[in-house]
């Protein structure tokens, strides 16, 4: 299998990965009576705010690999500052999203209430899980490919730094937004 497989195979197992313990490890509230809604509160918003823009730019960075490819991604300086550029984009949104939750934690003016603060603390369980799947599956994927070389080209080693990186910072919004979701 191609190496870009098992890259988008690894993205996918992450992304698969928050999702399952999302599933099982953020308890949710039982189901609300019929025809009663909640507004989103500022954490659900910020929260889809920042998947919604860090997906769109992590996609953007797949879609620079694919359609370049990995070692003209690598080799010529523009594209590779691109890639780059488009994923410290995820960093600078991740940032800030981080930023506005710690502040709206700090203060007790009720911008955060007691099943926000809870949600917000159990949603990073979902982060780790997702990235170590990530790194598993690109292991796996590598080993297999380059087996009988016995080495890896460099680039492959960024893209696992990066993809586990993204996987890593989606995971915190996907857990907030699976805590809040209804069973």
């Amino acid at each position: 299998m191609s190496v870009v497989l098992w890259g988008v195979l690894a993205l996918a197992a992450g992304l698969a990965a928050m999702v399952v313990v999302g599933r099982w490890g953020v308890n949710r509230s039982g189901p609300l009576p019929a025809g009663v809604e909640l507004p989103a509160t500022p954490l659900q918003r910020i929260s889809w705010w920042g998947l919604g823009v860090g997906a769109a730019l992590g996609a953007a960075a797949a879609g620079v690999v694919l359609v370049h490819g990995v070692q003209q991604t690598y080799d010529n300086d523009h594209v590779r500052m691109f890639f780059t550029l488009l994923l410290l984009g995820v960093l600078i949104v991740f940032a800030v999203v981080s930023a506005l939750v710690k502040s709206w934690a700090a203060r007790r003016d009720g911008k955060l209430d007691e099943r926000d603060r809870e949600i917000l603390g159990r949603a990073p369980a979902i982060q780790s899980a997702a990235t170590l799947v990530t790194l598993a599956v690109w292991m796996v994927g590598l080993i297999e490919r380059f087996h009988d070389v016995g080495m890896v080209p460099l680039f492959y080693l960024y893209l696992i730094f990066w993809s586990c990186v993204v996987v890593n910072l989606l995971g915190l919004p996907v857990g907030v937004l699976l805590g809040y979701r209804r069973g």
